[in-house]
């Protein structure tokens, strides 16, 4: 019975520390591996990374809750919810940095020994907590399936309804940037009074802060008899491939064109499982079922969802010239968002290949946007030029989550909006230029991050990075080793600085622990 007992702890102490930890962990292990050997730190720098990106889109999500929905609970909150919502937006961005942020020596070194002494709490309960918000993400594909195949369109805003109207409008040969009305467009689609866009014109001409619900519905049952709404933007407010994609609907007699965007979305996903790692892929399909902004981009029929497949395309194939820059092109043509990435595309290029490479492919992209819109600007170019810069030059009201939540009235005049926007945007892309070889996937957040200083900065502008960061951040191929002549050609302040760190370091957490971490760099 004695030899049996010892014959067993032997068998025991043989078994891998790994195979142990493996089968405590259970199925967190397809979300955290239990591998910390320094082969597998690329992966585990990854779910590191992973889990930040998931802690953005956790905070997004709470963000999509009405705020309504807690003020009625707990009044006192009513002063305070645009602060909120400004609130919840900028810690996803400092989540969305600290995924971006490269770690020091000093601190690889301390968390590879961390790791191997506990496990990594936060992470998860990151992990759990998205594995909740992905119960809410699997709600939200159930309505985007019903509401797309089985039940009435209801179109949450007025950009989506104005382009499959324009799409209509176009079957029929008008011009959809002249024949465009949006009292045509409440009479053909149930949309709410505070679905659409209010103008500070017309019988708001007078007003600063933005329209109480019963306001609009005021104005606008006026305007439905009146025949005319100047209250409201009725003019289609983006390039033409925006309503182009919806034509297809059109000729089946169909209004119903949430199915696109819910495609849009899918393709996300399918290219995502095929890019990334397998060890990722997950995270993956958390990371999207937990993503409840996109989701309500799907059922809201937002154009973001078109747009920043394209972008996303345009990265991943970068190293094929033609594709690249034609889904970059398409880009240009659906939404003027896309329009914010030329520059980070044009450094991303000019740094990996050349300044020509870069010019000759925003021009080929420019040409194919410019191809796309070219009917309709000869059809009538005011018209063209008015729909598209509609977003600027009409007088809308300042909403959004950015600084102009600050408070209830704007607190500058709007070209001090227009001003602290294109500054951070010089900041953005000044970033981007020392960033961009080894962190090409700051590009989703840094071209919209502007837009938080703008006179209008919709949520909505900033909720569909996450996902694209996580995965191009997955697929990016790792670091080549370096030769003795290219190690020999660092500065020596660098080399000395490294030994001196880890030097100290050993000295607190023992040689040998350190001199095995320093196997992962």
């Amino acid at each position: 019975m004695r030899e049996d007992t010892e014959q067993h702890s032997v068998v025991t102490q043989c078994i891998p520390l790994q195979e142990q930890q493996r089968s405590k962990s259970g199925w967190m292990r397809y979300f955290i591996t239990d591998d910390i050997s320094p082969d597998n730190s690329a992966i585990i720098d990854l779910q590191r990374r992973a889990c930040w990106i998931g802690m953005a889109m956790i905070l997004q999500a709470i963000n999509e809750i009405p705020s309504y929905v807690y003020t009625a609970a707990m009044p006192f909150l009513i002063p305070w919810a645009n602060l909120i919502s400004f609130s919840l937006i900028t810690t996803s961005f400092v989540a969305l940095w600290m995924a971006l942020r490269p770690a020091t020596l000093k601190q690889r070194l301390e968390k590879s020994i961390a790791a191997q002494k506990r496990p990594r709490r936060w992470q998860r309960v990151i992990v759990v907590l998205l594995l909740i918000t992905s119960l809410v993400g699997g709600v939200q594909l159930v309505r985007s399936v019903a509401m797309g195949f089985f039940m009435t369109p209801s179109y949450r805003n007025d950009g989506t309804s104005l382009d499959t109207n324009a799409a209509a409008l176009l079957s029929q040969g008008l011009n959809p940037y002249v024949d465009s009305s949006i009292l045509n467009v409440v009479r053909r689609f149930p949309i709410q009074p505070d679905w659409t866009t209010p103008l500070r014109q017309g019988q708001l001409a007078n007003s600063i802060t933005y329209p109480t619900v019963w306001e609009l519905r005021s104005i606008l049952d006026t305007d439905l008899k009146s025949g005319s709404a100047p209250e409201f933007e009725s003019k289609v407010s983006y390039p033409a491939l925006s309503f182009l994609s919806l034509l297809p609907f059109t000729w089946l007699n169909n209004n119903n064109t949430l199915p696109f965007y819910l495609l849009c979305y899918l393709l996300i996903m399918f290219i995502g499982w095929k890019k990334v790692r397998p060890e990722l892929r997950p995270w993956l399909l958390l990371a999207s079922m937990a993503d409840v902004s996109m989701w309500t981009a799907v059922i809201g029929g937002s154009l973001d969802l078109f747009y920043i497949l394209l972008v996303l395309l345009s990265w991943l194939l970068l190293d094929s010239r033609w594709w690249s820059a034609i889904f970059l092109g398409l880009a240009f043509a659906t939404k003027q968002l896309a329009w914010f990435y030329v520059p980070f595309y044009a450094i991303l290029v000019w740094r990996r290949y050349s300044l020509r490479e870069a010019s000759w492919r925003i021009s080929a992209a420019g040409l194919i946007a410019l191809a796309i819109n070219l009917p309709f600007i000869l059809w009538n170019p005011q018209a063209w030029l008015a729909g598209v810069l509609a977003p600027v030059a009409d007088p809308m009201f300042a909403m959004g989550a950015g600084i102009v939540a600050l408070s209830s009235i704007p607190i500058f005049p709007t070209f001090i909006y227009t001003t602290l926007e294109a500054l951070a945007m010089l900041c953005c892309v000044a970033w981007f230029w020392r960033i961009c070889k080894s962190r090409p996937e700051a590009a989703m957040i840094l071209a919209v991050l502007p837009l938080f200083f703008a006179w209008r900065s919709l949520p909505s502008y900033f909720t569909c990075a996450a996902l694209p960061i996580f995965i191009l951040q997955s697929v990016r191929p790792p670091r080549r080793r370096e030769s003795r002549s290219q190690r020999a050609a660092l500065p020596l302040w660098n080399i000395e600085e490294m030994r001196t760190e880890a030097n100290s370091l050993a000295n607190r957490i023992g040689t040998r622990a350190a001199f095995q971490s320093l196997r992962l760099f």
